[in-house]
Parts: C-alpha cells; sequence; structure tokens
C-alpha cells in the first residue's frame, strides 16, 4: 500500500470510530423521556396517554 492510502485509511477510521464515539456518548446522555418517537411533546406524558 502506497502512503496515500494508509494515510487515507486511517483518517477514515478515525472519523468511523470518533462518529461512533461521539454517537455513544451522546445517547447514554440523553434520558428515555426526552427521545423516542413522541419525546417531550405536549400531551404525550403517562397520564395522558393513560399507561
Amino acid at each position: 500500500m502506497s502512503t496515500t492510502a494508509i494515510i487515507m485509511l486511517v483518517l477514515f477510521i478515525a472519523v468511523i470510530w470518533g462518529g461512533l464515539v461521539v454517537s455513544s456518548i451522546a445517547l447514554s446522555r440523553t434520558s428515555d423521556d426526552a427521545s423516542g418517537e413522541l419525546g417531550t411533546a405536549p400531551g404525550t406524558d403517562d397520564a395522558t396517554l393513560g399507561t
């Protein structure tokens, strides 16, 4: 492999694994109540939905 190919390989591995790490950290910091299909929209609390 040429030097350019190795540099590109390392760069793209860092981008992909870095994105995975950043998204995992963001997911762990987000509460379950604030995410999902309904999120924190008005009228989507447990009392209103009847659960």
